[in-house]
């Protein structure tokens, strides 16, 4: 799902070699792991595995195991050892090494024999993320001469990673295990869809915000136990059932909006908006004077790499071309100093430049000379699907998980996928 919410956004074979001395090079410092937390995941055992890529593909991964832990290529066991020091995985002539030792061709896969034992540090964003995770992790090398790390872990234990980041950790049960439902049927939907990648979805908000096993807490083992292997659906014309992509957002301002007005192409019923005057606890219920400077809007638009927007030159206009149902922008129109223009989707201009910039496409624009104003804003996200600061509300005020699914997509049916 493309879900947006304001950063928190619910319910082998032969051994070949054991990484040891010649690896010191490799050693940045102790494993700041925790030990892992015991969780009951009998209930999850059925549980689908998901790929969930961590961070952006990178030069270089340092990764530990606080614990007993196997390295295995396609070929079987090549590693293995009681724990595994901080080590560096990069490319070596376009061949992933561990500690300055080449591995051979392909990728390779860490296994810690204990769950929230594998750590991982990486460059994200211009600084360097820390995190430990269930799971396995698979190293892979990229065409483009990086390297990436894939999480590969059971959908529940995944989903216990990512509540907590996606609502605020005091908000109500029901909440959270609506929540639950509308991240795992996400990520089912993803996971399906994704068969020629070799991940299925991201860790952040571009897909869902994970933050693996040091974000867990009882509230979110508790939404998905609560919830286990619920999943949203719904029929079509023909009868036949389908798994719904359950898209959600931090605040809808007023009104949830049709996912084709939105992203493009058809609207099915659960996904066709409501009214909501429920969010209104939240700061971005309305907001106004949200300032970018039109030179920031032409770099964000050019490093898209989309070829008619590398060919936008000094912007000097930007204004809103259509409008959906609700008043949200659905285009954007940008104009350079030669009199260029182009039409982009209201939701991808607003990804483009960020959503600090843009909390949402429902706005007005005022020109402001080398800078524009976005004013009468309402919302934050995209505002399709599932309103969390609705959801939570009404959560409070007895509501239980199902009947707010219910309420956010109209005519959803609750199936238990496994």
């Amino acid at each position: 799902m493309r879900k947006e919410s304001d950063g928190r956004g619910l319910r082998g074979a032969a051994l070949f070699a054991v990484l040891a001395v010649g690896m010191a090079a490799a050693v940045l410092g102790g494993c700041a792991c925790e030990g892992p937390r015991p969780r009951d995941l009998a209930r999850a055992e059925r549980a689908p595995f998901i790929r969930v890529k961590l961070g952006s593909d990178t030069a270089s991964l340092g990764v530990a195991v606080d614990g007993p832990y196997r390295l295995a290529d396609r070929s079987g066991k090549i590693a293995s050892g009681d724990r595994l020091e901080w080590t560096r995985f990069d490319l070596r002539e376009g061949v992933l090494a561990a500690g300055g030792r080449a591995l051979g061709p392909g990728t390779v896969e860490l296994h810690p024999e204990r769950d929230g034992t594998l750590c991982v540090r990486q460059r994200v964003g211009g600084g360097v993320r820390e995190r430990s995770y269930r799971g396995f992790l698979r190293i892979a090398p990229t065409p483009e001469g990086a390297v990436r790390a894939i999480n590969i872990v059971r959908m529940e234990a995944y989903l216990a990673g990512v509540l907590a980041n996606e609502l605020p950790r005091t908000w109500h049960p029901e909440a959270y295990a609506a929540q639950a439902v509308a991240a795992r049927t996400y990520a089912l939907d993803h996971r399906n869809r994704r068969v020629a990648r070799d991940f299925d979805i991201y860790d952040s908000e571009r897909s869902q915000v994970y933050g693996g096993f040091d974000t867990e807490t009882d509230k979110t083992w508790e939404a998905v136990a609560a919830t286990c292997g619920v999943v949203a659906t719904y029929r079509d014309e023909a009868g036949r059932l389908h798994l719904l992509t359950t898209y959600y957002h931090s605040t809808c301002g007023g009104a949830t909006a049709p996912v084709g007005e939105v992203f493009g192409g058809r609207t099915p019923p659960p996904l066709a908006g409501v009214k909501c005057p429920y969010c209104f606890r939240s700061r971005r219920y309305q907001w106004s004077g949200k300032e970018i400077f039109k030179k920031e809007v032409g770099e964000a638009l050019r490093r898209s790499g989309l070829e008619a927007l590398r060919r936008l030159g000094e912007v000097q206009g930007v204004e809103i071309a259509a409008r959906a149902s609700d008043g949200r922008a659905t285009k954007i129109r940008v104009t350079d100093a030669g009199e260029y223009s182009v039409a982009l989707r209201a939701d991808l201009w607003r990804n483009l430049v960020g959503g600090r910039k843009a909390p949402s496409t429902w706005f007005t624009i005022r020109d402001a000379g080398d800078r524009i104003v976005l004013e009468e804003g309402h919302g934050l996200g995209h505002g399709v699907g599932m309103c969390q600061y609705g959801a939570e509300y009404l959560a409070e005020h007895g509501k239980t998980a199902e009947e707010i699914l219910r309420y956010y997509y109209p005519g959803v049916q609750l199936v238990r996928a496994y």
